[in-house]
């Protein structure tokens, strides 16, 4: 009987400090904002959907549609010589909003989202056929319900954006 009560007080004293564990590691937990959330706080929903425009003559489509309701999104870029397809999703330890994808030739490439002049941006990292990273940065403008406008931005070694892009591209949403 001795036995028993003593692996009953053991166990009362195991489930106690799981319940105040979970206390405390739960606030952390709801805190987490989902990535439909910080599309929302930035004000950003009207970039789900897909886009189409023109490079030299070359058709350039880039849609972006929920896969995993409120927490990824698929992406898929397709361009003259170029496609690629990607994920977006908040990464729960650093709660950044981060972009893993492979290109055509089955190279990966990483980003991670934020803000630039108020704009959604992705800073794009991938490697070239000798493995040389490259870094890109993209931003998106909206200039009405049914245009945007993409912006390409240098990024130095040390990982700095540029302040103006080199490089832009107006789209069009594809109904």
């Amino acid at each position: 009987p001795y036995k028993r009560i003593k692996e009953k007080i053991n166990m009362k004293k195991i489930l106690s400090i799981l319940a105040v564990l979970g206390c405390a590691f739960a606030p952390q937990i709801q805190a987490q904002a989902s990535l439909a959330d910080r599309i929302a706080e930035a004000q950003a929903e009207w970039l789900i959907k897909s886009w189409e425009g023109d490079v030299d003559g070359s058709k350039v489509s880039l849609s972006f549609k929920w896969v995993i309701e409120g927490h990824v999104i698929a992406s898929h870029f397709k361009g003259n010589n170029s496609e690629s397809f990607s994920l977006i999703a908040v990464n729960p330890e650093s709660g950044e909003v981060e972009q893993t994808g492979y290109n055509k030739d089955g190279k990966k490439n990483t980003g991670s989202w934020g803000p630039k002049d108020e704009m959604p941006f992705l800073k794009l990292t991938s490697k070239d056929g000798e493995g040389n990273s490259q870094t890109m940065g993209v931003g998106f403008r909206l200039i009405d319900e049914n245009n945007l406008e993409l912006q390409i931005f240098n990024v130095d070694a040390n990982g700095t954006v540029a302040d103006f892009s080199e490089f832009s591209l107006e789209m069009k949403s594809v109904k």
